[in-house]
């Protein structure tokens, strides 16, 4: 990911075309993915070594850590929570610093957990990488600056495609955690409607689900407000949006492992 970025910054060419940010997204993407991909079809025991990158390419702990330390919620909460946003959560209230945590918590869960190991089921440690990196360059030019807005074009549908079908099974899991946990989701068209304003349709998802089973309002100032019929989030809707996580996460890995072994036994049947 520091590779990827360093990359980028380096070939970032302000007010460029969309054919330069397609150009900028291979220039970035493929030093990095083909050498590292290429671990992946080693020999054994020298393949083991992709193990590392493939760690790589997805983070728990981090994730995790950052959250639950801005609760109870403090001036050092702001600090925490501002590693993991892009908004500045410096001066805002603390409804909203939670409301952020909240939010990054399950967007991030998606971009860093869910999706990789969803495309390394698919392909492998190509696949995870690609999400990874794809995700990173989404981070890097994917804004609507008029800087960057055409260049950071073709970073910011290739993220978006990556995670479509993911953030739909994590909104799915999520769903089944929360009736685990006793949450019961109630979506009606008024929901729908405020979801509609988060520009990112795999974000949209996660918010809309998320806001649904916890009962809160989510919010990013002068952006939009998801669950306006709710309470802002208390440093106990935190909590509870952390055991949501460790729950959902549990069914996640669960599942992916079943399909892993289900795999690995069905492919030695439909060899020649």
């Amino acid at each position: 990911m520091v590779w990827i970025g360093k990359i980028s910054e380096r070939l970032i060419r302000p007010y460029s075309s969309k054919h330069y940010g397609v150009l900028l997204w291979l220039a970035s993407v493929l030093p990095v993915l083909v050498p590292l991909s290429a671990l992946w079809f080693l020999p054994f025991p020298y393949s083991l070594i992709s193990v590392y990158p493939l760690k790589a390419s997805f983070s728990i702990r981090m994730l995790y850590e950052i959250v639950s330390k801005s609760v109870p919620f403090r001036e050092e909460s702001r600090k925490y929570v501002q590693q993991a946003v892009r908004r500045d959560v410096t001066r805002a209230s603390p409804e909203l610093v939670r409301s952020a945590a909240i939010e990054t918590l399950f967007e991030s869960a998606v971009d860093g957990i869910t999706s990789p190991l969803f495309w390394f089921l698919l392909l492998g440690l190509p696949g995870a990488l690609l999400q990874r990196l794809a995700n990173t360059m989404d981070s890097m030019v994917g804004y609507k600056t008029p800087e960057l807005r055409d260049q950071g074009w073709f970073s910011a549908k290739v993220d978006t495609v990556l995670n479509y079908v993911p953030a739909r099974l994590t909104a799915l899991i999520l769903v089944l955690a929360g009736r685990i946990l006793g949450m019961r989701p109630e979506i009606d068209e008024e929901l729908k409607r405020e979801a509609q304003r988060v520009e990112s349709p795999n974000a949209r998802v996660i918010f809309l689900t998320v806001a649904s089973l916890l009962k809160v309002r989510l919010e990013k100032e002068g952006y939009y407000v998801i669950g306006s019929r709710h309470r802002y989030p208390e440093d106990e809707d935190v909590e509870r949006s952390l055991k949501l996580f460790r729950v959902a996460l549990a069914l996640y890995l669960a599942l992916e492992f079943a399909l892993v072994m289900a795999l690995s036994y069905v492919s030695p049947l439909l060899a020649p």
